[in-house]
């Protein structure tokens, strides 16, 4: 009797299920997609520097590379400050971001809760170490507008490039100091083998790429030859200008 009773109440419950499942029903529509980004905004911030469209005219690239991560509490590390003004064009376009920066003279007078500038020679690996051990590792963004000459860029580089985030960004602008029949001053040897663009093309075009550097130490040269993704070359017809965007694997 027992097993007979079970057997029946669940063939009526199933039936009262049944009756009480709704009609079908449209689906829902669709979800309006997301606003489309609205881009000039880093060009329009940059009015006080030489970054924006009047000069080199690298934040229309910037911005293309950035913009998914305006409002993400990123880690900003520049090379260079110059009068704040690319301080002030990072502070403006990020808003959460913090923002890190070293020169070789006392920029401190830039400093706020979001900005922190620092004291440092980029062609010495113990004052570089120092500037990393106050900002911390893990940066999202590093920019390299200091002094421009091959060893300095390429110290700088090697050095670094280790404490950016995976999947983040080392950018070196003004690489057309590479160039000397345009640009002298910069370290460029007689036959231009020491140059960072060189060093940089020679790395992309190479059947077997590694990273070659008479500024570098071994192991610097071994870590960014396995940690690099990819390299962009952007030259800035306008302005004569270059730009290199080296990206970390992820």
């Amino acid at each position: 009797m027992r097993r007979h009773y079970v057997l029946v109440f669940i063939g009526v419950a199933g039936a009262l299920i049944a009756c009480a499942t709704p009609p079908s029903v449209a689906p829902p529509p669709p979800a309006e997609p997301p606003p489309a980004p609205r881009f000039g905004q880093l060009s329009a911030a940059a009015a006080s520097t030489d970054k924006g469209p009047s000069q080199h005219n690298y934040t229309e690239l910037y911005e293309r590379l950035l913009v998914d991560r305006k409002n993400d509490p990123i880690k900003i590390f520049e090379i260079g400050i110059a009068e704040g003004g690319s301080l002030a064009m990072w502070e403006a376009y990020f808003p959460k971001a913090r923002i890190f920066a070293v020169d070789i003279l006392d920029k401190s007078k830039f400093n706020n809760p979001r900005v922190t500038t620092l004291v440092a020679d980029q062609a010495k690996r113990d004052q570089l170490q120092a500037a990393i051990d106050a900002a911390g590792s893990d940066i999202d963004v590093l920019i390299d507008d200091g002094g421009h000459t091959m060893e300095q860029q390429q110290v700088s580089l090697g050095f670094l490039f280790k404490h950016v985030r995976p999947g983040g960004f080392y950018i070196i602008e003004d690489v057309h100091t590479s160039l000397p029949a345009l640009w002298k001053g910069y370290g460029v040897a007689r036959d231009e083998r020491n140059t960072t663009l060189r060093m940089l093309e020679t790395l992309v075009r190479s059947p077997l790429p590694a990273i070659r550097s008479r500024y570098m130490l071994e192991p610097e040269m071994a870590y960014l030859t396995e940690h690099i993704d990819s390299v962009l070359v952007s030259h800035r017809p306008k302005s004569r200008s270059i730009v290199c965007v080296i990206r970390k694997k992820a």
